[in-house]
């Protein structure tokens, strides 16, 4: 029988660390998140090295008192929790306890500390929680966290880390989350001594500008509404305003940013018949609701939470963004002037829902949630939360029939493709087809006939029909002629008079960096351009024509590596746009010798497709004709 043991806090807090603290960007979101609790209104980080050298947060919080600072680095220490009980009033973003331990037993760990009523203040340092020392310093008000040497200790956490350039990313991208979550806080982000991001706590608009730029508040609709029970309020981009990738959408709820499906499939769903392929919509935005209906305890890192009831906040955020977006008669209620807008404590921002929601109709009820003014044994206000399971039944049967199943929109969605793809079907001609897959062997001998409609060319060869569409024939030959020339290295390059600018956030900057070898062995020259900034100053020829902004849209998109020695697959679409312009077109009148020349290109190869995957030729056998005839039964 195998003997159980009793782990030491040095090896369960490894273990801990393995959880909360999965990678640098982990550390900055716990600490940060910690100085956002103590009340701190400036906060600066600090990174070194993708995080992997050196994170340092400043904040000008509360502070830990000194003989209060050994007890941070234990395991389950806490000043947010007392009882149990607290959980179901919890405001703060942190409390499990297991952050700073965790993350002293992973690096050379530093706390910087001093309260306001503290003459002076104190540090402790620990490496690898080990070798604690504890002593007093002068000190501001506040706190200063340093994390060195991350992971120094643990080997086989280092080897999966990602590139100083893609860790240094993944910081900046939970950095800008929180500068929109809390812009009555001034943040300064700095990476290898310079600066990423900075804004200065004065409201949301304002940090919008600080993380994206002005130009993208007037690509916004600003919304801010109460429906069942929640408020609804922030920035949606509008139709147009898109991205190839959902890099862009902040979602907060109760001031939290957490990744939730509910809540992105409601706003997917309602944006999806605005959306082209492969976009994205942009928005940033934050929802509000009694905390007694949602869970924040239910990830290790906090960064999902889960809902008493998915279909009413599914399909309170659904109605409320297909609303803006079909500019429905309600949309008066919901759009309003963001430069109007006064930031909400987010500290106080549930028991403002709560008071709006009572105060605007007592008997409005969150679907099955009842809520009620109760008095507590002490007398004091409790908004509290009761279930009536039959009142929950006709409620939902009366009121919300349409949101009975939290993916109906989707479904209803795939029902009418599909009927439309029947319906499709049946209206296909009735004459059999069949596209030929394999190469005609050259030998055989391809009679030209007439060419039909002023789009197709028909052939005969022995006991069969060829009809050739003119315009797919020749655009995938121009097709093949351009990839041959990418390939090998034959592109005639041009450069640009005026420099196209790409102006990027720190993520889209560092994939389109490691990009730069590849786009250029195939005539794309990029250079930086300032922070975050390349411009476009060659490409090839054949390409000089194209929307840069749509074409480097569609690159960031992807957001996933490709080996040098392949061609991306959005040069290949490029390639088959310049093909299709370039090609001949269905209408037009060829004369004997453009069309002996687009056969002879053809070689008797009529079994291509397209580059967008229609057939070149369509091959109806003798067979077939005599069966149309009743010659065959």
């Amino acid at each position: 029988m195998a003997k159980i043991n009793v782990l030491d806090s040095k090896t369960y807090n490894k273990i801990a660390a393995g959880e909360v603290v999965e990678r640098p960007f982990s550390v900055v979101k716990e600490l940060v998140e910690n100085s956002i609790d103590a009340g701190a209104t400036n906060i600066k980080i600090e990174i070194e090295n993708g995080g992997i050298d050196l994170i340092k947060i400043t904040d000008d919080g509360c502070g830990i008192e000194k003989n209060e600072l050994p007890k941070s680095i234990l395991a389950h220490a806490t000043s947010k929790l007392i009882k149990i009980e607290d959980l179901d009033n919890m405001l703060t973003l942190g409390f499990r306890g297991e952050a700073l331990a965790s993350i002293s037993s992973v690096s050379k760990f530093k706390i910087t500390s001093k309260t306001a009523d503290q003459e002076n203040g104190a540090y402790i340092y620990t490496e690898g929680g080990l070798n604690t020392v504890l002593e007093d310093v002068p000190a501001l008000d506040g706190t200063v966290i340093e994390v060195k040497n991350l992971f120094f200790n643990v080997p086989a956490r280092q080897k999966f880390l990602k590139s100083v350039r893609a860790e240094e990313g993944e910081i900046t991208n939970i950095v800008l989350r929180l500068i929109l979550g809390y812009p009555d806080i001034a943040f300064k982000y700095i990476a290898d001594g310079k600066i990423v991001y900075q804004s200065f706590g004065d409201g949301f608009e304002n940090a919008l500008v600080a993380v994206y730029g002005a130009k993208t508040v007037s690509d916004c609709f600003f919304i801010d509404t109460i429906k069942h029970g929640l408020r609804i309020y922030g920035y949606l981009g509008k139709h147009y305003f898109t991205k190839g990738n959902k890099s862009h959408q902040s979602l907060f709820v109760n001031g939290r940013y957490v990744i939730n499906s509910t809540v992105s499939s409601a706003i997917a769903n309602a944006y999806s018949a605005y959306l082209m392929k492969r976009q994205y919509p942009f928005f940033v935005l934050k929802v509000d609701m009694p905390r007694e209906i949602v869970d924040v305890n239910v990830h290790p890192t906090k960064s999902d939470v889960r809902f008493s009831n998915n279909q009413v906040v599914y399909g309170s955020i659904y109605s409320v963004v297909s609303k803006v977006l079909d500019g429905s008669s309600e949309v008066l209620n919901i759009v309003e002037d963001a430069t109007s807008y006064n930031e909400i404590d987010q500290k106080l921002v549930v028991d403002t829902v709560k008071t709006e929601i009572v105060n605007e109709n007592k008997n409005k009820f969150f679907d099955n949630i009842v809520f009620s003014d109760t008095k507590s044994s002490d007398d004091s206000d409790n908004f509290s939360v009761s279930r009536n399971l039959d009142k929950a039944e006709k409620t939902r049967k009366e009121k919300d029939k349409k949101y009975d199943d939290i993916f109906a929109e989707n479904k209803a969605y795939l029902e009418a493709l599909e009927k439309k793809k029947q319906s499709a079907q049946e209206k296909q001609e009735i004459i059999p087809q069949t596209i030929v897959q394999e190469k005609i062997e050259t030998e055989i001998r391809l009679d030209f006939l007439t060419q039909a409609l002023n789009t197709y060319l028909i052939l005969e060869s022995d006991e069969s029909l060829y009809f050739i569409d003119q315009h797919a024939a020749h655009e995938r030959l121009i097709y093949d002629k351009l990839i041959n020339s990418v390939t090998n290295g034959n592109l005639a390059i041009q450069p640009l008079l005026v420099p196209f600018v790409l102006n990027l956030s720190p993520i889209e900057f560092e994939f389109l960096q490691g990009k730069v070898n590849t786009l250029s062995k195939i005539g794309i020259e990029l250079e930086e351009f300032g922070i975050n900034s390349l411009r476009v100053i060659s490409v090839p020829t054949l390409l000089i024509s194209m929307n840069f902004e749509k074409f480097f849209s569609e690159i960031i998109g992807d957001m996933q590596d490709y080996s040098n020695d392949k061609l991306p697959e959005y040069i290949l679409d490029k390639l088959a746009q310049k093909a299709c312009k370039s090609a001949i077109k269905s209408g037009d009148k060829l004369d004997k010798s453009e069309i002996d020349a687009l056969i002879k290109e053809l070689k008797n190869n009529l079994g291509l497709k397209c580059p967008h995957g229609r057939p070149v030729a369509v091959k109806i056998s003798r067979t077939e004709i005599d069966k149309w005839f009743k010659r065959i039964i």
